[in-house]
């Protein structure tokens, strides 16, 4: 499942794909590798053992929602201004749509998951597809106003001939039911109270909740009849529950789902006791709390990037599984049946079944604390001997020798780094504050030898901190110059520093006009500053040895990607289908999901490409031939 994409594209890229990237412990690797004769070598990041979910796959651009159909063999997902259907044992794209206006922020499958509507953020309002033909059903009508907020929740009729979407217009509470073929509003119902913002079908009614410090009531509506909501149920709701902090409700079981004092809760209503009270979890993201139809399976996400999972029992729920999440800020969804969990979020998807294959808790490992960003910073030196590798905000730095893919050494810096940079026989990190400098052991006898504070040769504290923005820093080639982006308030509040490396002085501020990224060219001379889609400023290392001054000249604009170091100068190219190409348009890999990273976070050196993506578990640097 892991390479089923590039299979099922391109036989000869078995050998020239698969077969290399498989891990180094697994059984097809030691059968076949002898026969693979790959145009890419892989320098460092080839896994150990295959992944625990058991497919994967990445979009070109930020995942804006995702919804498991209600029979579970599809997930819809938006991104860009396009939707796509994936098979949920895959994730091939099964169907892709392209609707007008601009991105969705709502997706809702009818209960034969034969239509899907989506609601977009323009005067298009709800469309409906027909997923088996891609054609257009129908466009509702929409009341909306200045004072309109998102729609909070939406849903089909039970014979999927009716939609009824919940919403807040003027500080109103309103449900609106439409016909589906026709787009015709049916009818409309305002002026409700607190609510716990979801609607769902019941037989051939609507119904919704109610949700206070006391109480959960729920209300009803029919969707075909006129007649006013009418209360058919009231149950109570924990002492400790506080409506106004984020809470999840499961409407056919009611069942409510809250954290509070490090706490995760599951209360039932009709039983008027908790079926969990989970202690094993600090500070978990109860907004990313998801249960299955049944309400019977129930995940969340933690802290550390884990996904608990946990399934009913006699005694209320147990934990059934951890999973470990690769995807940046991810939000955990339970399939209908409660047989598949997927993680979405950024540009990526994972998957995972969890029905079999139960690992023992006590077999589970826990990652490290991982930080708010997850991305690696990279330095290679200018005749692509060595590279420096960290992952930002931790304390350790490794160099790594790109010819043999053995660590040349292990540095304990004991502080959290930001940048690095390598040249000749010296290694640069740039941390809190600070700047130090370590040499590297002659020859190669002793294998990754360790080196700590202790052992560094030059430290110095820059004169006027950068503290506000230390991801947006590089290092130039000839370890002279630190460059430093500092984003405000407003893009105009916006800086480019330029700080000695030797001294920590600053030597020069610029004001960029644009939120980016710094970088220098390889001879160290320019700094260059932008964004992914957005122009390049440019400005020359200039230096008066009359008056002891550096100064940024500003040199003419240039469009992405020239200049860029997330493309290579000797023609190397990462196509948006993620194949690497050579300078004469081969074939050279293709990248799987779990190696994937967007443009800002991919990095060429000559024929070297490092990959430094939030999703992934360490940093992958690979070499291309021609």
């Amino acid at each position: 499942m892991g390479f089923f994409e590039v299979i099922s594209t391109s036989s000869a890229h078995i050998y020239h794909s698969a077969l290399p990237l498989c891990p180094r412990q697994s059984i097809v690797r030691s059968l076949y590798e002898p026969h693979a004769r790959p145009l890419a070598r892989i320098v460092h990041g080839l896994p150990d053992s295959w992944e625990s979910s058991i497919a994967a796959t990445t979009f070109p651009s930020s995942i804006h929602t995702a919804v498991w159909s209600p029979c579970s063999r599809f997930i819809a997902v938006s991104w860009g201004k396009k939707i796509e259907v994936l098979d949920a044992v895959t994730l091939e794209r099964v169907t892709t749509l392209d609707p007008p206006g601009r991105r969705t922020s709502y997706l809702v499958f009818s209960p034969n998951a034969r239509l899907l509507t989506q609601h977009s953020h323009d005067p298009s309002g709800w469309i409906t597809w027909d997923l088996q033909t891609g054609g257009l059903v129908s466009t509702f009508a929409v009341e909306e106003s200045k004072h309109s907020v998102p729609y909070l929740s939406a849903t089909y009729s039970a014979c999927g001939t009716m939609f009824a979407t919940f919403c807040c217009i003027d500080s109103t509470l309103t449900i609106s039911i439409y016909n589906v073929l026709s787009g015709t509003p049916i009818r409309s119902y305002s002026g409700y109270g607190r609510s716990q913002n979801k609607v769902w079908a019941h037989g051939g009614c609507l119904r919704f909740a109610t949700i206070e410090s006391g109480s959960i009531t729920t209300e009803e509506i029919g969707f075909a009849s006129g007649h006013r909501p009418t209360e058919v149920e009231s149950l109570p709701v924990p002492d400790n529950f506080d409506p106004s902090r984020p809470y999840r409700f499961h409407p056919t079981s009611s069942r409510l789902a809250f954290n509070t004092k490090g706490l995760v809760m599951v209360w039932n209503g009709h039983d008027s006791r908790f079926l969990l009270e989970s202690m094993d979890v600090k500070d978990c993201m109860i907004m990313s709390t998801s249960f299955s139809s049944d309400g019977r399976s129930l995940a969340y996400k933690t802290w550390n990037q884990e996904i608990h999972l946990w399934k009913e029992s006699p005694t209320g729920y147990t934990l059934h599984r951890k999973f470990i999440s690769d995807v940046s800020d991810f939000e955990p969804l339970v399939s209908p049946n409660g047989e598949s969990i997927i993680a979405f979020g950024g540009s990526a998807i994972q998957l995972w079944h969890t029905i079999h294959s139960i690992t023992p808790l006590s077999h589970v490992s826990t990652p490290t604390l991982r930080r708010s960003w997850n991305v690696f910073t990279v330095g290679f030196s200018s005749d692509e001997v060595l590279a420096a590798v960290a992952r930002m905000g931790d304390e350790t730095v490794m160099i790594l020798d790109l010819k043999s893919s053995i660590s040349r050494l292990t540095i304990d810096t004991g502080m959290e780094v930001y940048a690095v940079g390598v040249a000749g026989s010296a290694v640069v990190v740039v941390g809190e504050g600070k700047i130090v400098t370590w040499s590297l052991p002659a020859g190669n006898d002793v294998l990754n030898p360790r080196a700590n504070f202790n052992d560094s040769v030059l430290t110095t504290t820059f004169n006027h901190p950068p503290v506000h923005s230390w991801k947006c820093m590089s290092v130039s080639p000839n370890l002279r110059h630190i460059a430093v982006g500092r984003w405000g308030a407003s893009v105009r509040s916006s800086h480019l520093h330029l700080y000695d490396v030797h001294t920590g002085q600053s030597l020069a501020s610029v004001r960029p006009g644009l939120r980016g990224h710094p970088w220098f060219t390889l001879d160290g001379r320019e700094v260059q500053y932008g964004g992914i889609y957005n122009h390049v400023e440019r400005w020359e290392i200039t230096e008066d040895s009359g008056s002891n001054t550096t100064r940024l000249e500003r040199l003419s604009r240039i469009e992405p990607p020239g200049g860029l170091p997330h493309q290579s100068l000797c023609g190397y190219k990462v196509t948006g289908s993620w194949w690497v190409l050579s300078p004469s348009g081969k074939r050279l890999l293709w990248l799987p999901p779990s190696w994937r990273s967007d443009l800002w976070h991919r990095m060429w050196s000559g024929r070297f490409l490092a990959l430094l993506g939030s999703e992934l578990p360490e940093p992958v640097i690979l070499e291309f031939g021609k």
